[in-house]
């Protein structure tokens, strides 16, 4: 084998080690000076809001009609920032906070820290105060009376989103309420204006900009140290040097780097397909977020049960993260199950009416069972303007507590098989299902609840 076929195969490995942080930085700096959807730039160290009611007409694919959320950039390079919290009086709420590689490093809210709010203080890495007058006097120092939480960022960049449970138009003016009280604010008044990541990809050419972009942002943010052992051996890549070895690069390395990213992102595209296993039709999300092996603060769970076994599987499983957009959790803080076929196999749509009898997973908080068309992920336009059915709602059950579903695209007409109540109107061709569960109780983590088969009834 040549040399330069032996590099494509360690680019393409590289490619699937680097994703993550290309693809979260990216989405930091665009959020930050450009928004997202209907989401305004709000820049670094301040919040913007989704504030607009979840519906079919959302930017955003598979919306949970059940959640407002809002979102932060954070750039602690001028000293430490404190983060307030409000009080929720028992609502639902997370939030939680990203490092450039996609490891959830902590959780504030509901599970976590409980209902009350309350001032937290964001430390730059190695928990010092910056070079301002308040710098090495501790972590308190300057930050003023009431901090609750310390988080220790591993980075000195990272990204917050924070999720508040939604039950309606009625409940909007109070979700903005909450939404306008989060706020970050620097502990040194003084201190200057947060840079963000430095981004100097231009200088390189469009097809070797991924590389560039991975090279600088590893540099400025170093993986954690045994990951820093790992990608040591992608130095003849030129993914360790600098001066940017990309900018006036060597033919036969401009050729490996470019064939490599071609075969690493295939190989990840035929790994996220192989890799959707279904039981009674659902695929859940339960162990997905359980890459971070190296970096846990507040809220994150020191158990070996929420951690992959090896190193090589949770490289896989943050570089499939970073194909969806960010937001993904452990799963005892929330967790979903998707399915878009009934129980023989054969795919949903609107063309038939289905039931599914669902004994209500335990949960410390909601579950919520919603509709999206297929394949765009969008939530289902109906005459009731429901678009999920949620375990707060006032539904009939059966005598064994079980809620009955009726699926169908229809109104339903009685005598029904099951309450209108319970109606969850469909997409008039094919579509699918999501179920989320927020703080699942154990039957859930351990595995022992499934959601049952969906059955047509036509």
């Amino acid at each position: 084998m040549r040399a330069d076929d032996q590099r494509v195969g360690l680019a393409a490995e590289a490619f699937s080690f680097g994703y993550p942080i290309v693809c979260a930085i990216r989405q930091m700096i665009r959020t930050a000076h450009e928004g997202s959807g209907p989401i305004r730039p709000a820049g670094f160290n301040a919040f913007a809001h989704q504030t607009d009611p979840p519906g079919p007409d959302s930017s955003f694919l598979n919306v949970n009609p059940d959640i407002l959320f809002s979102s932060a950039q954070v750039d602690l390079s001028a000293g430490p920032v404190l983060l307030h919290v409000p009080p929720t009086g028992g609502r639902y709420h997370r939030l939680a906070f990203y490092d450039p590689w996609l490891n959830t490093f902590a959780y504030l809210g509901s599970r976590a820290t409980g209902d009350e709010g309350g001032e937290v203080l964001l430390l730059p890495p190695g928990g010092v105060l910056g070079d301002s007058d308040t710098a090495g006097a501790g972590a308190g120092a300057g930050a003023g009376a009431g901090v609750s939480v310390v988080i220790e960022a591993p980075a000195r960049v990272l990204s917050i989103v924070a999720h508040f449970a939604y039950r309606g138009p009625d409940d909007l003016p109070t979700v903005r309420a909450l939404q306008d009280q989060l706020t970050l604010r620097p502990v040194d008044p003084n201190a200057r204006q947060p840079e963000g990541p430095p981004d100097r990809s231009k200088q390189v050419c469009d097809d070797l900009r991924f590389w560039e972009e991975f090279r600088t942002w590893m540099r400025a943010f170093p993986p954690s140290r045994l990951e820093q052992d790992y990608a040591r051996r992608f130095e003849t890549l030129g993914l360790l040097s600098d001066p940017s070895p990309y900018i006036d690069p060597d033919p036969p390395l401009a050729w490996s780097l470019r064939s490599g990213l071609r075969t690493g992102r295939d190989e990840l595209e035929r790994l996220a397909d192989a890799g959707r296993r279904a039981h009674r039709g659902w695929v859940s999300t339960l162990h997905e977020a359980d890459f971070n092996l190296d970096r846990a603060g507040p809220g994150v769970l020191d158990d070996r049960a929420w951690e992959m076994p090896d190193r090589a599987q949770a490289r896989i499983a943050r570089a499939m993260a970073a194909r969806r957009p960010l937001g993904l959790v452990h799963a005892y803080e929330a967790t979903a199950a998707h399915c878009a076929v009934d129980v023989d196999g054969h795919r949903l749509t609107g063309a038939h009416n289905y039931r599914l009898r669902l004994l209500p997973p335990p949960v410390g908080a909601f579950w919520t069972l919603a509709m999206y068309d297929e394949p765009d992920g969008y939530l289902v336009d109906n005459p009731l303007h429901r678009y999920s059915i949620n375990s707060q709602d006032d539904l009939v059950r059966d005598p064994d507590g079980s809620v009955p579903v009726l699926i169908q695209s229809d109104v339903p007409s009685p005598p029904s098989s099951a309450p209108a109540a319970n109606w969850l109107p469909a997409a008039r061709e094919d579509f699918r299902l999501i179920l989320r569960i927020y703080r699942p109780g154990d039957e859930v983590l351990t595995g022992a609840y499934s959601p049952p088969p969906i059955h047509r009834v036509d």
